[in-house]
């Protein structure tokens, strides 16, 4: 997995980076009071430390109450360990936007997720927690209107709900990618 990573990470980044070069002249991102916004990101595992499929999936939508400052709501869907541990997740998250830096239309920010976590698992413990999670990350502008989204999280929760090496933590931390779209 971190060789495919390391392969599809530079890969992204340059094509990225040539998108916003061929474009310069037009960078606006839509970052103003009362643009909406869509976002997808997550991963899927297909050899998991189970042996089968691993998927962790965020559903965000938010809105700028003002220029760069963003709040919303979000779900998120992980299955874990074959299918043998499910987790859902609801509840609202906020973002500030720097400027950008010009360089290939990038927009750094910080956020932080607080939600509801359910962990379903087959072993037979069930958990419920509240979790925070204080994210750091840059938005890539494909268009005015379009980022892949790249950040750094860090989850902590008030319960053991985060699998790490096939068992339950009250953290977890990594890099997510994901797609936001703006209208």
């Amino acid at each position: 997995m971190k060789k495919v990573l390391w392969i599809v990470l530079p890969a992204i980044m340059l094509f990225v980076g040539t998108a916003g070069a061929q474009d310069q002249n037009r960078i606006a991102p839509m970052l103003e009071k009362g643009t909406k916004e869509l976002g997808f990101n997550g991963s899927i595992d297909f050899e998991g430390p189970a042996g089968g499929m691993d998927v962790d999936l965020d559903l965000r939508y938010g809105y700028f109450l003002a220029r760069y400052i963003q709040i919303g709501g979000f779900g998120n869907y992980s299955r874990t360990m074959d299918g043998d541990v499910d987790r859902y997740g609801l509840g609202g998250f906020g973002e500030y936007h720097f400027f950008g830096s010009g360089w290939a239309r990038t927009i750094p920010y910080v956020g932080a997720d607080l939600g509801l976590y359910a962990l379903n698992w087959d072993a037979g413990e069930n958990q419920n927690a509240v979790v925070f999670v204080p994210r750091i990350g840059i938005k890539w502008f494909l268009r005015d209107y379009v980022a892949v989204d790249t950040n750094f999280y860090l989850g902590l929760a008030t319960e053991d709900i985060y699998i790490n090496d096939n068992s339950g933590d009250k953290y977890d931390f990594g890099i997510k990618f994901g797609l936001r779209v703006y209208f």
